[in-house]
C-alpha cells in the first residue's frame, strides 16, 4: 500500500483512539432529579431526567483547537421551581468538568488523557483463551485488532500469512531503539515506559527484526525474572498483534515453563503459531511433544511453521510427517521438503515393500517437491535420484488409479529436461543408473492400456474434474484438439482446456486459438484470465514466424504493457524479415518514443534499430 493509504488508515485509527478516550459520562443526583452528562469526540450532551436540554456538535476534531465547552440548559422541579444548570467541560492534557446548579458546583472533577494504545481495546491474549476455555480449540480466526488493520485498501488475510509476505527488514537500529525501550520498562514499569515500547512496537512487523532481536536481547545485562514478568504484562494487555508476539519472542528468550500452557494454547492460532513455536522450543523442558501435538492441530501457515520446528523424534512423528505432513490449507508442497528430509523418506522407500499409506504420502511429497518448473524444490534435495527410483519402483505394486499415475507423469515432466540441466543435477544429487531405473519404470507402467481409456472417458465426460486427465492424455501424445476446441466453446473461461491447447505447439492450433480471441473489441483493461491467455499465445507465437502478426500488432496498440512486453519479445525471437511492415514499424517507433517503461522502450528501440 502506498503512503497515501497508509497515512489515511493511521488517521481513522487515531481518531477511533481519541474518540474511546474522550467517551466519558456523568451522572448527578440533584433533589430527585437525574442530571447526566455525555462527553464525545464530537459532541457534549446534557439531559435532566432522560430530556436534552443542551448540546454541542463538533464539524470536526480540529474544533479541539478550542479546548472547553460550555453547556447549560435549565428544568422545572415538581414544585414547579425553576432551576438552571451550567457545564464547562474540557482540556488538552486532563478532561475538566464543573457542574453548577443554580450557582452551586455539584461536579468537579479532572480526570487524566493518557490515550494508552492498549486502552478501551479488547485484548488479544485473553479472547482467543475465552475461546479455547468453552470449546477447547480456536473457532472464530478473526482478532479484535482486524478492526484497525482491515479495511478497502488492506484486505483480510489468512492467519499467519502476512508474516509470509515480509521481505525487508527493519531500518538501521530499530531494533536497538526498541530492546533499550524495553529495557527501560523492565528497570520502570510505568504506563508511560510501557507506552513508549508499546508503540515501538506497532511501527514494524515482528518478523522483520526476529533474529537481531533474539541476539540483542542475549547480550543485555538484566534480571531474568523481571524482564519476563514485563513480557507477560504486554502479553495480557496487547490489544494488536505484533506486541502479542514481541511478547512472546522476549518470553522465547527466557526459561518459561510456568507458562508452557499457555503458549500452547496461543500457538492454537495460525497466527501466532510461529512464535509460539519458538518460545516453546527455547524457553520450556521437552517441547517436542507439545509441538507435535499442535502440528496436528493447526491446517494452515500454521502447520508450515509447526513441521520446521517439529523434531522426527520418534518412529510415529517420522510416520505422521511421511503421509500426513505435507497436507493444509495452503499449499500441501510448501512443507515437503521438511518432511522429505526430516521423514527420512529416501530410507523409507528403500524397503523392499511400503504401505500403500506410505506410498499415497511419499506421491504427495514428491508432487510438492515438483511444485512449479521454475520453483522446483527437488533438485534442493540431497537425495531426489534415489527417492524417484524407488519411488517408481514401488509404483510397480501400487499405482493402481489415475491420479497416482498422475504423479508419475509429472516426474516423466521432470525427467525430460535438457542433456546441459542433467549435467548439473548428476553434479548434486543423481546418478545416471538412477536416471535409467526412473525412466524405464515409468514407461514399463505406462503400458497399461487402462491409463489411456481411464483419460479419455473423463475428458468425454461433462461433469468431471479434467486437470490430470488432461496432464495424462498430453504425456500420451493423444490427439484431443477437437474435443477440446469443442469444451472450449461450451466453457470459453476454462483455462485449462486453453493451456492444453498451447501446449500441443501445433501451428494450426495456435492459429486456432489466435482467431478465437477475435472477440475481444481491444486487448486494453482485459481482465486477468484474458491477459494470461494473450501473453500464453505471444508466447506460442514465437516458434512460427510470420504468423499471427495481426494479433501481435493488436497487443503492441492495446496500452497493456504486459501486452506490449510480450508482443516485442515474441518479434523479437523471430527474423525480423518475417514480421517487418510500415504498419507493424509506426506502432514500435510510436512505443519506443512515448512509453515511459524503460524496459519496453529500450526492447522497442532495438527491434527498430
Amino acid at each position: 500500500m502506498g503512503f497515501k493509504e497508509e497515512f489515511k488508515r493511521e488517521m481513522r485509527n487515531a481518531k477511533n483512539d481519541a474518540a474511546k478516550e474522550v467517551d466519558k459520562y456523568w451522572a448527578i443526583n440533584f433533589e430527585g432529579h437525574k442530571i447526566e452528562i455525555h462527553n464525545r469526540l464530537m459532541e457534549e450532551r446534557l439531559l435532566v431526567d432522560g430530556q436534552v436540554i443542551a448540546s454541542n456538535a463538533r464539524q470536526s476534531i480540529w474544533s479541539h483547537i478550542i479546548p472547553y465547552s460550555n453547556l447549560s440548559g435549565t428544568f422545572q422541579s415538581r414544585d414547579g421551581k425553576r432551576h438552571k444548570v451550567f457545564v464547562k467541560i474540557g482540556g488538552f492534557v486532563r478532561l475538566n468538568i464543573t457542574v453548577k446548579v443554580n450557582g452551586q458546583v455539584i461536579l468537579k472533577e479532572a480526570t487524566k488523557l493518557e490515550f494508552l494504545p492498549w486502552a478501551n481495546k479488547e485484548y488479544i491474549v485473553p479472547y482467543l483463551e475465552q475461546q479455547i476455555l468453552e470449546h477447547q480449540k480456536i473457532i472464530n480466526t478473526a482478532l479484535p485488532d482486524d478492526a484497525f488493520l482491515v479495511d478497502e485498501n488492506h484486505p483480510k488475510l489468512a492467519p499467519g500469512l502476512s508474516d509470509q509476505l515480509v521481505s525487508e527488514g527493519v531500518t538501521p537500529f530499530y531494533t536497538k531503539r526498541l530492546l533499550k525501550l524495553f529495557m527501560e520498562q523492565v528497570e520502570n514499569p510505568t504506563n508511560q515506559t510501557r507506552k513508549a515500547t508499546y508503540e515501538k512496537i506497532k511501527d514494524e512487523k515482528v518478523i522483520s527484526y526476529f533474529q537481531e532481536l533474539i541476539e540483542l536481547f542475549a547480550q543485555e545485562e538484566k534480571e531474568e525474572q523481571k524482564a519476563q514478568q514485563e513480557a507477560i504484562w504486554l502479553l495480557e494487555h496487547a490489544a494488536h498483534r505484533e506486541v502479542v508476539k514481541f511478547a512472546l519472542i522476549i518470553l522465547g528468550c527466557t526459561n518459561c515453563e510456568i507458562i508452557k500452557e499457555r503458549l500452547q494454547m496461543l500457538a492454537l492460532h495460525e497466527e501466532f503459531t510461529g512464535v509460539a513455536l519458538f518460545a516453546l522450543k527455547n524457553g520450556t523442558r521437552n517441547a517436542n511433544e507439545t509441538i507435535y501435538q499442535i502440528a496436528k492441530s493447526v491446517n494452515g501457515w500454521g502447520k508450515i511453521e509447526a513441521i520446521d520446528f517439529l523434531e522426527a523424534s520418534t518412529e510415529e512423528i517420522q510416520h505422521w510427517l511421511l503421509t500426513e505432513g505435507t497436507i493444509n490449507d495452503v499449499m500441501n508442497g510448501y512443507s515437503s521438503l521438511a518432511c522429505a528430509v526430516k521423514g527420512k523418506l529416501d530410507i523409507v522407500l528403500h524397503e523392499p515393500e511400503i504401505s500403500k499409506e506410505l506410498y499415497l504420502g511419499a506421491g504427495e511429497i514428491i508432487l510438492g517437491l515438483l511444485g512449479d518448473v521454475p520453483h522446483q524444490a527437488i533438485d534442493e534435495y540431497e537425495y531426489a535420484g534415489q527417492v524417484l527410483m524407488r519411488f517408481t519402483y514401488h509404483s510397480k505394486l501400487h499405482c493402481s488409479n489415475l491420479e497416482e499415475f498422475y504423479i508419475l507423469t509429472r516426474i516423466a515432466d521432470y525427467m525430460n529436461e535438457s542433456q546441459e540441466t542433467w549435467e548439473e543435477r548428476f553434479a548434486e544429487n543423481w546418478k545416471p543408473h538412477e536416471r535409467n531405473a526412473v525412466n524405464e519404470t515409468i514407461e514399463e507402467i505406462a503400458k497399461n492400456t487402462i491409463w489411456v481409456q481411464q483419460a479419455m472417458e473423463i475428458l468425454q465426460s461433462e461433469n468431471q474434474n479434467n486437470t490430470k486427465a488432461l496432464a495424462i492424455a498430453l504425456y500420451f501424445k493423444l490427439n484431443i484438439t477437437e474435443l477440446l476446441f469443442e469444451k472450449l466453446k461450451s466453457e470459453p473461461d476454462n483455462l485449462e482446456y486453453h493451456i492444453a491447447l498451447v501446449a500441443t505447439k501445433e501451428q494450426k492450433v495456435i492459429e486456432a486459438l489466435v482467431n478465437s480471441m477475435g472477440h475481444l473489441d481491444s486487448f486494453e483493461n482485459v481482465s486477468d484470465m484474458e491477459q494470461y491467455k494473450i501473453i500464453s499465445l505471444l508466447e506460442a507465437l514465437k516458434e512460427f514466424e510470420g504468423t499471427g502478426l495481426h494479433f501481435v500488432g493488436k497487443c503492441l496498440r492495446s496500452g497493456e504493457l504486459n501486452c506490449q512486453y510480450f508482443a516485442l519479445n515474441t518479434l523479437e525471437a523471430q527474423d525480423k524479415k518475417h514480421w517487418q511492415n510500415p504498419e507493424l514499424i509506426e506502432i514500435i517507433q510510436n512505443i519506443a518514443s512515448k512509453t515511459k517503461d524503460k524496459e519496453i522502450s529500450e526492447l522497442a528501440k532495438r527491434l527498430i534499430a
